[in-house]
């Protein structure tokens, strides 16, 4: 039985790194899995499967260049065929204007062998990227360990989160979703018997035909201090009020 060789998945995590940043992506596309999710630093920076990928890198035309520095890494097998590698190393982007900005960034690549087989019709295993996870850490106050007592030292922003009631759904595309209910305006079921989410400024397909169950609210939607409209195939009508179904 061969196991997944560790060393030579950091290598490769490194190489297609520094390639990466020398503007030349085609290692990078070339050591992805078909359905792998890529998670970016930035408030919605999210691509599902390495088609995705690359059509978005297509339409993304760049005049930036990088350069970074010491790439420090580190791996944990999880499986005989899996293992999580994580990159550390400073970011350097510069700009076509002469700005630079150095930036601390953490990349972690989710590993795994998966089976193939090769030009003799023999069955072995190739590792594959099925997971991309890019984070630029924040400072931290010397005085903080584990929690951020001190946060609001070093790092301050208004709070925009509200403690409210939540509300779970399962999208179609197996992602989990938790939202405030304040943050959905109207939902609405679809012929294959699934729904419509409609957020302030997005939408999302879930698997259920159904928000919350009236008879003994038992379901999704259990509070409420506004209208929620919910929209069937033959009308529209108002799902709760005042934390009622009605």
């Amino acid at each position: 039985m061969k196991f997944m060789n560790i060393q030579d998945c950091i290598k490769r995590s490194i190489y297609i790194t520094t390639e990466y940043y020398s503007n030349n992506t085609e290692p990078y596309f070339s050591e992805m899995a078909d359905n792998v999710v890529w998670y970016g630093p930035a408030i919605g920076q999210v691509v599902k499967e390495a088609e995705n990928m690359r059509e978005a890198w297509k339409n993304s035309p760049n005049s930036l260049t990088f350069s970074i520095g010491e790439v420090e890494a580190e791996a944990i097998q999880t499986s005989p065929y899996s293992c999580e590698i994580m990159l550390m190393f400073v970011v350097t982007t510069h700009y076509p204007n002469g700005d630079t900005i150095p930036l601390l960034q953490r990349v972690q690549f989710s590993w795994a062998d998966i089976r193939n087989k090769d030009n003799r019709n023999r069955l072995n295993h190739i590792s594959k990227i099925f997971m991309i996870h890019i984070s630029n850490p924040v400072e931290q106050h010397k005085d903080d360990f584990i929690y951020p007592f001190h946060y609001n030292e070093v790092y301050k922003q208004a709070d925009n989160t509200v403690q409210e009631p939540r509300i779970s759904f399962r999208g179609t595309d197996k992602t989990f979703y938790v939202l405030q209910i304040s943050s959905i305006m109207w939902a609405e079921s679809t012929p294959d018997q699934n729904s419509l989410i409609h957020l302030h400024n997005k939408t999302l397909k879930v698997k259920i035909n159904y928000i919350g169950d009236r008879k003994n609210d038992s379901g999704f939607l259990n509070s409420c201090t506004f209208r929620l409209y919910y929209q069937s195939k033959r009308s529209c009508f108002c799902l709760a009020f005042q934390g009622f179904f009605i």
